[in-house]
């Protein structure tokens, strides 16, 4: 069943005041991101040395219990990363040392509450073959490997790494900008909330932290105190956040109608192309948990804060640079 909305009136949603805060970009931001650039453009070795973290190793490994080979427990030329977390960590472990080529055995302890009862709390014997060890070598970050880049210059991979990180810090001003002129809008709105609404939304958020607290082994009074506050108070901030979403909601639908802003088809299957992509989730996945209205409704927002916004009284300010930390004692 459709969602009912209330009557609104809207109140001032244009030529709203609203200041954007930009984030600098950091020097130590760019020497980051090249590395991390240098990172991607390693390319690997084989090699005849022992096997170590970082390295790339092609292995067979099969289980054993009493001299029985263990169902299922056989892969071969399996190839991982050492160091990834993509091998369990006592076959990891057991790698280390070895050289191409050698064959050795490892004990596992299965635990105690294993996904395959039988196997529960049993030791296990392992037979590794060590097929091939390559050697990760990455580039440094110096002239020579911005020019394979594609950059005049080591100076010039610089400044275009500042670019694309001044245009994300930006969006990211802009986007916060457009959240907070869309809350104002809301504030200004003239509409007689449901009381019932509002405290769904806000148990709902509430149990949702009781949940992650008992999750986390935190008990709710010691969370409490540690933000300076009582479940009361909690409760209180929680119904006012819930009624400030909703007020959000109503005042994006009441402007975009006003306004004549939309969402069309093909933005709507390109958002889900988007977020299936970001995810690494098939599309389908993807539509399952987000029906084309929501999304829609997703993407009228996001226009309608961009709109408040080209149409807000806009005052720019780079934030300050975090203070260093200072060193340890």
């Amino acid at each position: 069943m459709a969602e009912q909305y209330p009557n609104v009136t809207l109140g001032q949603y244009k030529g709203l005041a609203v200041t954007r805060h930009v984030r600098p970009v950091l020097d130590n931001t760019i020497q980051q991101e090249l590395a991390h650039r240098c990172r991607l453009h390693a390319w690997y070795t084989p090699t005849d040395a022992p096997a170590k973290r970082g390295d790339k190793v092609t292995l067979d490994f099969e289980g054993f219990m009493d001299g029985k080979a263990i169902p299922d427990s056989r892969m071969e030329k399996v190839t991982v990363l050492l160091g990834t977390g993509k091998l369990m960590p006592a076959a990891e472990k057991a790698v280390y040392g070895h050289k191409a080529g050698e064959t050795f055995q490892f004990d596992f302890t299965y635990p105690a509450n294993f996904r395959v009862e039988e196997l529960s709390g049993l030791t296990a014997q392992f037979t590794v073959t060590l097929h091939a060890v390559a050697e990760k070598h990455t580039p440094a970050p110096d002239e020579d490997f911005a020019r394979k880049c594609g950059y005049d210059s080591l100076e010039a991979m610089h400044e275009a790494i500042r670019r694309e990180k001044q245009a994300i810090h930006e969006a990211a001003a802009d986007r916060k900008a457009g959240q907070e002129l869309l809350e104002t809008a809301g504030a200004n709105l003239t509409v007689a909330l449901s009381q019932k609404r509002v405290e769904a939304e806000a148990q709902r958020e509430y149990r949702q932290l009781e949940l992650k607290l008992k999750k986390s082994g935190i008990p709710l009074d010691a969370y409490c105190k540690s933000c300076r506050t009582t479940p009361e108070e909690l409760q209180a901030s929680y119904r006012a956040i819930a009624e400030k979403r909703i007020r959000s909601i109503l005042a994006a639908k009441a402007i975009s109608e006003a306004e004549g802003i939309v969402a069309h088809k093909d933005e709507v299957e390109a958002e889900y192309r988007r977020l299936a992509a970001q995810h690494d989730t098939p599309e389908a996945e993807i539509r399952k948990v987000l029906s084309p209205d929501a999304l829609a409704a997703a993407i009228v927002s996001r226009k309608v804060q961009a709109y408040l916004l080209e149409n807000a009284q806009v005052t720019s300010v780079t934030d300050p640079a975090p203070a260093a930390k200072a060193p340890k004692a």
